[in-house]
């Protein structure tokens, strides 16, 4: 469990005696709403959701240079390749289960911050309906 205020983890919780209370602060739910009108106590993997929510970001071009960048600095998580294109995640989370993905899709190069857990495949299907949904349409198939 943990406390949140605008979608953000405020602090963890743990239950004493039959109660939530804040895991560093010791306050209930109730005292920490005379300063915090409106935190909620939430289960820890809304909190993570909510958390996550505020860092993910969508789908921008960016440059091969910017791309090839980001390929070299740090080893790349689940970097793949398929007919459909290349894609990587940052091994560094910019927070949370939140990382940069970069994706390189005819000859174009494209970044994200999405979750560390999406598959090559969800990447490819998201940038194709980001940047080539007109591409299909007008393809006949």
């Amino acid at each position: 469990m943990a406390f949140v205020c605008d979608r953000q983890i405020v602090e963890w919780a743990k239950q004493k005696n039959g109660i939530w209370i804040a895991m560093k602060s010791g306050y209930n739910l109730e005292q920490m709403q005379t300063f915090l009108p409106d935190v909620e106590l939430v289960t820890a993997d809304e909190a993570l959701i909510m958390q996550n929510a505020r860092y993910r970001a969508g789908w921008k071009e960016v440059s091969e240079e910017r791309y090839i960048d980001q390929l070299e600095v740090l080893p790349p998580m689940d970097w793949c390749r398929s007919v459909a294109g290349e894609s990587f995640k940052s091994s560094e989370m910019y927070a949370f289960d939140v990382t940069s993905i970069f994706a390189r899709v005819q000859g174009r190069f494209f970044e994200c911050k999405d979750l560390c857990t999406m598959t090559h495949d969800d990447v490819m299907a998201s940038v194709e309906k980001v940047f080539f949904a007109e591409d299909s349409l007008n393809s006949g198939h």
